[in-house]
């Protein structure tokens, strides 16, 4: 009866109210009552019937399976050791031995029917496949698999459970249990230095050293000094889910570190290796560590299998002024052209004023040397038009060379220098850094994957407000007597003022500098300000995307665009960086149609760091500049993807 009422519960209960019925109705028309208890009296006959034919059918099918499933020797899969059960494909089970029984901790044979019921959430089409499939219930772990038995009823299932409990938390422990290395560093430890006695430093090290230690503790890692302001960690694998699943709250602690009352300002990176050997997991840390400095520091990288990535990364980098450093890379990068037969200049691609101005300014070093050279550009695409085309009026050899045609010109001791960026799809012609040997890399963004390796050299500030400021300085130091003209000077004055938005964001001591050399070099403000000036058409669409802006999170700024203009990278940009200037926003982002992809352009004034947003969305850039771009799909799709990077951002 426990089983009837189980599966047949709805008709039961049919049937009690039919018979209610039926007695009421006698005390009104006895003919009618006697009518209806014909037809419920029928009615139960043909449901006891199927029944019947139910479980002879069941019975059938149960000793076809007992035929089937014996062994030669007359022994029944019963006594196996392994869990096995048949079962409809509806997933109604007809049979099971005594190993499922006790697996699944089945008390009576009549308890259950289902499989659903007892794999529970576990999708039962998957294991029919018959290919394998892992599966957890409850506590313990299965491998299953299926064969189909055919029969004269329809198919039927035999499933074998392999039990892997054991195995699998074997397994967890031997990954959980993965020693990775963990290398520290004190971004800033050299202003500490600058700023505190030496009797301070020794305790403000001391007390750091104290943090980090107690920190790494916690987790039940071991923390190690190997040199001054770097210490070694060694963490299970275990020890690092937390430390991620606690946000590196180590990174915290030391951004505000006092001594006496006084912030110190200091920083901390972090590169972790996770890899198969110790010796592996050390290159690997070293690698990450150098990733997570040439970000801008204050952050977390991680690498495992040639993936980052990356956790921190809030505050604005230090700047760091080193002119002896930049003395030195000056003559590296002079003899690499001098040794040269001829030098290739590269920015990435639809270049702006500072990508344009770093070229022109290293073309001019090259040049000072006699080497040939020339600049790779698509004067189609660029956004240095004004600029390009006052050289193109003055000049009249042959100074740029179209990305096509930048192959032909490829010589066994070619030196390529890379400007503005330091990724090979974002260049140009990424074909050209395949085929040349020699590359030298000179850029300002934070250090993202996929960056050019195999470099000669790998000039990279992230602390720089432009790459046209990083060539600035090294021109200073190529010769003591000056020798780019006043053209050149202004195309690298344009670049700075671009990427500073006029002085205002990212700009330093050494921004200052540069621009006062290049003053002094008859750079003219004027006619460098009248190179970002519009027509009215332009003017008109920049301010139509500022219009159509919407508030996002009270912070942020959203414009989505549908404009074909052939100046659209151009309008966006201005108009991300026009946005900013709306009360109360720290960001802003502008999405646009670009053939079949959606690019997305982000401005900050530093506080929100748009460069992880973008690059939760596979883009990259500055801490306050950065892009991407989204193919395959639409501008409502893509504003949904950066509202989640948002949120995630902002929640973390």
């Amino acid at each position: 009866m426990k089983k009837l009422w189980k599966r047949f519960d709805v008709s039961l209960i049919s049937f009690f109210l039919s018979f209610l019925f039926v007695i009421i109705s006698g005390y009104f028309n006895i003919y009618l009552a006697l009518t209806e208890f014909l037809v419920l009296c029928g009615l139960i006959a043909f449901k006891t019937l199927y029944i019947k034919k139910t479980k002879e059918k069941m019975v059938y099918q149960a000793n076809q399976i007992s035929h089937l499933l014996d062994y030669e020797n007359g022994k029944a899969f019963n006594d196996l050791t392994v869990a096995c059960c048949v079962i409809q494909e509806e997933g109604n089970i007809l049979w099971f031995n005594n190993s499922f029984k006790n697996s699944f901790e089945i008390s009576d044979e009549t308890s259950t029917n289902d499989i659903k019921t007892i794999l529970k959430k576990n999708k039962i089409d998957k294991i029919l496949e018959g290919r394998g499939f892992r599966l957890k219930v409850d506590s313990k772990y299965f491998s299953v698999y299926s064969s189909e038995i055919e029969t004269e009823d329809g198919k039927l299932f035999l499933l074998y459970f392999f039990d892997e409990t054991k195995l699998r938390l074997t397994e967890k422990e031997y990954y959980d249990s993965r020693p990775s290395i963990m290398l520290t560093v004190i971004d800033n430890a050299d202003e500490i230095y600058q700023n505190f006695k030496e009797s301070e430093c020794a305790a403000i090290f001391s007390k750091l050293e104290q943090l980090i230690d107690s920190w790494a503790n916690s987790y039940g890692a071991l923390c190690r000094k190997y040199s001054n302001a770097r210490m070694m960690i060694f963490a299970e694998e275990r020890a690092i889910q937390k430390m991620i699943a606690d946000k590196f709250s180590i990174l915290e602690k030391i951004r505000e570190f006092t001594y006496e009352e006084k912030s110190a300002d200091v920083t901390l990176s972090i590169g972790v290796g996770k890899e198969a050997s110790l010796e592996d997991s050390n290159n690997s840390a070293k690698q990450a560590l150098d990733m997570a400095q040439s970000r801008g520091g204050d952050q977390v990288a991680i690498k495992h299998q040639a993936q980052y990535k990356f956790y921190g990364g809030v505050s604005q980098g230090v700047e760091k002024r080193n002119k002896v450093k930049t003395r030195l890379i000056a003559k590296s990068i002079s003899d690499s052209i001098k040794n040269s037969d001829n030098v290739l200049i590269m920015g990435h691609r639809f270049s702006d004023f500072d990508a344009f101005g770093a070229a022109v300014g290293v073309y001019s070093i090259a040049k000072h040397f006699s080497v040939p050279a020339a600049i790779v550009i698509d004067k189609k695409t660029t956004l240095a038009g004004p600029i390009v085309e006052k050289y193109d009026s003055i000049t009249e050899e042959k100074m740029f060379i179209s990305p096509e045609s930048s192959l032909s010109l490829v010589h066994e001791n070619t030196l390529l220098v890379v400007v503005d960026t330091h990724k090979k799809d974002f260049t140009e012609c990424p074909g050209l850094v395949d085929a040349v040997e020699k590359i030298i890399v000179i850029d300002h963004h934070r250090k993202s994957i996929g960056y050019i390796e195999n470099t000669s050299l790998f000039f990279h500030s992230p602390n720089a407000s432009s790459t046209c400021e990083m060539v600035t300085e090294l021109v200073q130091y190529v010769d003591v007597k000056p020798f780019i003209d006043s053209l050149c000077a202004q195309a690298l004055f344009a670049g700075i003022m671009l990427d500073t938005r006029n002085f205002v964001i990212r700009t330093g001591v050494r921004t200052f500098e540069a621009a006062a050399y290049l003053r002094s070099r008859a750079a003219n403000t004027v006619e460098a300000k009248k190179l970002f000036s519009n027509d009215m058409d332009i003017f008109r669409m920049r301010n139509s995307v500022i219009d159509n802006a919407e508030k996002y999170r009270e912070q942020c700024a959203i414009s989505v665009v549908e404009n074909d203009s052939k100046d659209i990278r151009l309008i966006t940009s201005q108009a991300a960086d026009e946005m900013l200037n709306i009360e109360g926003i720290k960001a802003s982002f502008v999405l646009y149609n670009n053939g079949d992809e959606v690019n997305i352009s982000a401005r900050s004034f530093g506080e929100i760091n748009v460069q992880l947003i973008m690059e939760m969305l596979g883009g990259g850039g500055h801490q306050a500049m950065s892009a991407c771009q989204l193919k395959n799909t639409d501008l409502t799709k893509s504003k949904q993807k950066l509202i989640s990077a948002i949120d995630k951002y902002l929640d973390s």
